[in-house]
């Protein structure tokens, strides 16, 4: 039986924690001993732990202390103490294999490597984000760690190729939602011709996830239509902005445990981010048969296909203009959606996730070789 230690970064809502957890389902069901570390509690902590036995990294607290204050010295602390933690609790479990979901996780990796443990990073991060990670906990080549490399999306992919791995040492497992819990959570619309359309966004209310862009797409478009006719909501965790709060037709629900009710009554879905490598809550969307309107980021034009509105990244017009386009066409609305449920589901299947995980698991590294060579069992 393998051993093995999935390491989360954190038990968030977000993308790549409930990856995650279906990381683990599948370890599970190919009858892998799964124990799963977090390297920061959350409210999807409860949701681990129904898959497999599940702990919170010690003295996290003082690791995330030290991360959130800049400066040379700390950052130096902090990437110390977080690898010789990691290196702790690697050495104790003696897993088979480390799967590194995240590369906020990446201490994990060179734990493994430094302990001859075969390792896995299941890479959610863009170039720019992906390098910041590495390096600051001293990874420059990625090559050299002996790790197999697996891709949310297909800019993922061609980012790590960018940083010179290999294209046939990615391999690539488009993330996917969990259709179960999406469509088990959504309850059925209440929107209809004779109220405000519904304008909806889920998402950290964060620069990076474009609320300032998205903000002012609102603004351009209710000017051009009559009073009362839009509506638009953002569900997430983080504080509104100032202007918002004299804006009667925005509203901030703050977070949610699990969004996909308030998706459902959603008439038009967008994503206003500014990077955004491969949005599950587009995935969600799709499924529960919305249109989307999105900037061009990541891996959204992949997801979409023909099934969506995708513009240049940071052009507001332009995405105020195809917002308009829906609210005036309620048959292109409803078209748009019906395309978009279909290829969600045929390709974001559990079963092409499965296969995914399944042959990478597969097809993984030998145990890799340290300076004092393997580690013996």
């Amino acid at each position: 039986m393998t051993r093995v230690l999935l390491v989360s970064h954190e038990a968030s809502l977000t993308g790549a924690p409930r990856i995650a957890a279906l990381v683990g389902r599948v370890l599970v069901g190919r009858g892998c001993q799964v124990h799963i570390l977090l390297q920061r509690p959350g409210p999807l902590s409860g949701a681990f732990a129904e898959v497999a036995p599940t702990r919170v990294m010690p003295f996290w607290r003082v690791l995330r202390w030290l991360w959130a204050h800049p400066g040379v010295l700390r950052s130096r602390a902090a990437a110390l103490f977080e690898l010789l933690t990691a290196v702790v609790i690697v050495a104790l479990r003696r897993p088979d294999l480390v799967y590194v979901n995240s590369s906020s996780a990446a201490a994990f990796v060179r734990a493994a490597r430094l302990l001859g443990r075969r390792s896995v990073l299941h890479v959610h991060e863009s170039g720019p984000v992906l390098s910041h990670f590495l390096a600051r906990v001293g990874i420059e080549d990625l090559t050299q760690m002996g790790v197999r490399l697996v891709a949310c999306s297909p800019s993922v992919a061609d980012d790590l190729a960018l940083r010179g791995t290999p294209p046939d040492d990615i391999v690539l497992i488009p993330s996917i939602p969990d259709a179960d819990r999406v469509l088990a959570g959504a309850r059925a619309s209440t929107s209809d011709a004779s109220k405000a359309i519904v304008v909806g966004c889920c998402g950290a209310v964060e620069r990076r996830k474009g609320v300032d862009l998205w903000l002012a797409a609102a603004e351009e478009l209710v000017r051009a239509l009559p009073p009362g006719r839009v509506r638009f909501v953002w569900v997430g965790a983080g504080e509104p902005p100032r202007e918002a709060a004299t804006w009667p037709w925005v509203t901030f629900t703050g977070p949610m445990d699990d969004p996909s009710s308030a998706m459902a009554d959603f008439d038009i879905m967008t994503l206003p981010s500014r990077d955004d490598p491969f949005p599950l809550v587009v995935m969600e969307a799709m499924l529960l048969g919305k249109p989307v309107v999105a900037f061009d980021v990541g891996g959204v034009a992949h997801q979409l296909g023909d099934t969506g509105l995708v513009v240049e990244a940071g052009d507001v017009s332009s995405f105020a203009q195809q917002l308009r386009r829906l609210v005036d066409d309620e048959a292109l609305r409803v078209r748009l959606g019906e395309l978009a449920a279909a290829r969600a589901r045929s390709l974001f299947s559990w079963e092409k996730f499965e296969a995914g995980v399944t042959v990478m698991l597969e097809d993984a590294p030998p145990r890799p070789v340290n300076a004092s060579g393997p580690t013996p069992e």
